[in-house]
């Protein structure tokens, strides 16, 4: 009785960490103290030419389930950049895949870079979260 009480117990926590939203990084994550703070630009395109600036790596966020839009998504994709000490996230792109939970689940994913005058960022198309 208590073997099949842990397997249905471990089935389910399997199950149940399997619908959460994950993110990753190529780039080692900083600690705490060094990470960034505040808001991370977020933008699907490239930064101006005069916008100086130093690329960290690759950062992705997606969902396991659900159907919301990829925009959704950009906030995770700000926390995991500010993980790696960036302020910025440039050529965002994203879709939708099939998950364990989902036929179409959101995605998405760009490149994390530290903008040397974060203010010259408010001239280029995109948002901050």
């Amino acid at each position: 009785m208590k073997a099949g009480y842990f397997i249905c117990s471990a089935l389910l926590v399997a199950l149940l960490s399997g619908c959460a939203s994950v993110s990753s990084s190529t780039a080692t994550y900083l600690p705490e103290s060094e990470q960034t703070e505040g808001e991370v630009f977020i933008t699907q395109s490239e930064l101006g030419e005069k916008i100086q600036y130093e690329k960290i790596g690759d950062v992705k966020a997606n969902a396991r389930q659900g159907y919301d839009n990829v925009e959704s998504l950009y906030p995770m994709l700000a926390e995991e950049a500010k993980k790696v000490g960036a302020n910025a996230v440039i050529n965002v792109y994203g879709g939708r895949t099939v998950s364990a939970f989902s036929w179409a689940a959101p995605y998405t994913g760009g490149t994390a870079v530290k903008v040397e005058n974060p203010q010259k960022l408010n001239s280029d198309k995109g948002n901050y979260f």
